[in-house]
């Protein structure tokens, strides 16, 4: 399932398709890029184009000296969501942290939802443009009402409470690009990188954590031989003012599937039934808002331009004249697929470790709450002696264990299933979706099937509830999609692990 997503940030931008390679570097995977937003204007709370961002002048966590200069516990590459909130939780863990981004003193370009109890859980509710007490979803045309709260977050008071995070706690952080790493041994490494003023420079450290997004820019890919690739979901969206729009302004439309603005034209038709898209708003007053059309999961995602046409023949349809356009946003995000090469010297966290969900594009909240556990296991490995290499392993073991591979097994057959269903079955998919239980589709959405014995109760009470026709495809959809792979996440892990190597 593939409908729900918060965007993620870019690849740190000029980074090179490249290495400068100097000595034993990884090897860059193929780039699974975000495609960003244009040109930047601004959330509604914030006109700012630059952040106020400063290293600390004394650091209460020194990196170890010695003549080849610094040396810190961790280096973290990138500044998005996962690289800030875990460079917090490792200076909460008394380790000496550096972090590097070429985009370190803009905001994020992206927008990002999430529900609000999943940001409250982390510390983090107050960091919104808006607080919508429920949800609504149009499968059909009659609208269902979600008893959940949304947020819209936002990303200027995301980042800067992050940072706060992390100048409290002594990291120490650099405008950089950063250009190579370098394996010196089994304990050490350089990251090579490039600071603003055109200065190259290495620095060195115990381990290296890639938080660059799903570039995978320094985290290895599976081998060719059992690699995957992610299927996609695309968006387009405009910040905008209106002269009027007719949705609920006091709730989030998370969905609206409905689609007579495309029964004019043969063409419209037949592009709206075999390439589902759905709407999805974040009202910021009476006259002003965030409208996005958003495409279904697929192998290959709805073109930005496509897109486009339907989000104004949608508006046009809905009556919501646009007067201003503020903010241009292009989203394409990589999901399911191939995980990175678990073991791997270099630690991936966020989009880098394939951490968004498979089947909705969540993943900012569990990236923040993970960051903690990431945290306390390099730390521990560190003080028990271990080797970088050894840490990387150990941390990639508790990212993406077993238990872990297993539900994502299962939420990304639903992911793919979505993805080959036509518009009316869409819809007949989200009303027995949304007639679940809500603790149910609450554990589908975040990440929370942990059991076998989960995963199987909502297998069943889904295929209980919903139509003859998702049946059908149910059935279908496990004998050409699911196999071996959905089999094997319903049992217990004991029983599943017997095919791994």
């Amino acid at each position: 399932m593939s409908t729900f997503f918060v965007y993620l940030p870019s690849i740190l931008p000029g980074n090179p398709r490249l290495f400068l390679s100097t000595s034993k570097c990884l090897r860059r995977a193929p780039s699974r890029a975000t495609v960003s937003s244009q040109p930047f204007d601004s959330n509604p709370r914030s006109t700012r184009s630059t952040l106020p961002i400063t290293s600390p002048t004394t650091s209460p966590l020194i990196p170890t000296t010695s003549p080849g200069g610094p040396l810190y516990d961790v280096a973290v590459i990138g500044a998005g969501p996962a690289g800030l909130s875990l460079a917090a939780a490792l200076c909460d863990q008394g380790v000496s942290v550096l972090i590097l981004d070429g985009a370190l003193h803009k905001p994020w370009p992206n927008h990002y939802g999430v529900w609000y109890d999943e940001f409250a859980e982390v510390g983090l509710e107050e960091c919104a443009t808006a607080m919508y007490g429920r949800t609504a979803v149009y499968a059909g045309e009659e609208k269902i009402v979600l008893d959940r709260g949304y947020l819209r977050v936002d990303r200027v008071k995301l980042k800067m409470e992050l940072i706060r995070r992390c100048q409290r706690g002594g990291v120490d952080m650099e405008q950089a690009m950063v250009r190579d790493v370098e394996f010196v041994g089994e304990n050490e490494s350089n990251v090579c990188f490039e600071n603003e003023r055109g200065d190259y420079k290495r620095v060195r450290t115990r381990l290296v954590v890639d938080c660059t997004g799903h570039a995978l820019s320094f985290t290895e890919q599976q081998k060719q031989e059992s690699y995957a690739e992610p299927w996609e979901q695309a968006a387009y969206g405009i910040e905008a003012e209106v002269e009027s729009y007719p949705y609920d302004k006091d709730e989030m439309l998370l969905m609206d599937f409905r689609d007579k603005h495309m029964q004019g034209e043969e063409r419209l038709r037949k592009m709206s039934e075999e390439r589902p898209t759905f709407l999805y708003v974040f009202p910021s007053g009476e006259k002003r808002g965030f409208f996005e059309e958003t495409s279904v999961i697929a192998k290959k995602a709805v073109p930005f331009e496509e897109l486009k046409e339907r989000l104004y023949l949608r508006l046009a349809h809905d009556g919501v004249k646009v007067k201003r356009v503020i903010e241009e946003e292009r989203s394409l995000i990589p999901m399911g697929g191939s995980l990175p090469r678990r073991g791997q010297r270099v630690v991936g966290f966020g989009g880098a470790a394939c951490l968004v969900h498979p089947a909705t594009g969540y993943m900012v909240a569990r990236t923040v709450k993970l960051a903690g556990k990431v945290a306390e296991c390099i730390a521990q490995g560190q003080r028990e002696g271990l080797s970088g290499r050894a840490v990387s392993e150990r941390v990639w073991r508790m990212t993406w264990s077993l238990k872990l591979r297993r539900q994502r097994d299962f939420l990304k057959f639903g992911a793919e299933l979505l993805g080959i269903l036509n518009m009316e079955q869409s819809r007949r998919f989200f009303e027995g979706f949304f007639g679940l239980p809500e603790e149910l589709w609450k554990k589908f959405l975040g990440f929370e099937l942990d059991e076998a014995g989960d995963r199987i109760f909502f297998a069943v009470y889904f295929f209980a509830i919903a139509s003859w026709e998702i049946r059908l495809s149910l059935l279908r959809g496990i004998a050409e999609i699911g196999r071996w792979t959905l089999i094997r996440s319903a049992l217990p892990v004991w029983m599943s692990s017997l095919d791994e190597s």
